[in-house]
């Protein structure tokens, strides 16, 4: 039983480490210190940007690093027209929910980049349907968390070379 156990925490530790993207790539898709107004070196550095409200430049920044129009990314986001424009003009920050979703979109963005190269490359694939995602364009998928888990795994076999 002690080794079974063993081993399920060598297995979770190594996800662990598949999933995680680290926080300064993270924070360069969303603009790095020019935007974010701050240094990012850690996890807890975007948690705390997170539940602050990560600002608005940032949506902008990720929409046009993902070559898409600021309305589309924030319909992933779950932000309407009229409050996008709104937030825009003021140059306000976003909601949290608004920030933990543009975080997940920013994290999966990272991770395409990683697993691709380039930005181009990432950003092509994540706007072209997917016959893994049962033909299902990823940047859509990225507006639930369960999406974003399904397009993280099929980013994953691609780094390990499974056929996807």
């Amino acid at each position: 039983m002690l080794r079974s156990h063993r081993y399920l925490i060598a297995k979770w530790q190594l996800r662990e480490d598949n999933w995680r993207m680290t926080a300064a790539a993270i924070s360069q898709v969303l603009g790095g210190p020019g935007t974010l107004k701050r240094q990012v070196t850690s996890e807890t550095d975007l948690h705390a940007m997170t539940r602050e409200g990560l600002p608005v430049g940032a949506l902008a920044v990720l929409a046009h690093g993902l070559a898409v129009e600021q309305k589309k990314l924030a319909k992933v986001v779950g932000i309407s027209d009229r409050t996008l424009s709104r937030r825009l003009s003021s140059k306000s920050r976003l909601s949290l929910s608004e920030s933990d979703r543009t975080m997940r979109v920013a994290r999966v963005f990272a991770k395409a980049v990683d697993t691709f190269g380039t930005t181009e490359e990432a950003s092509r694939w994540l706007q072209e349907p997917n016959l893994a995602l049962a033909g299902d364009v990823p940047l859509d998928l990225l507006e639930t968390d369960a999406g974003s888990k399904s397009v993280e795994v099929i980013l994953l076999r691609i780094d390990y070379g499974v056929y996807s």
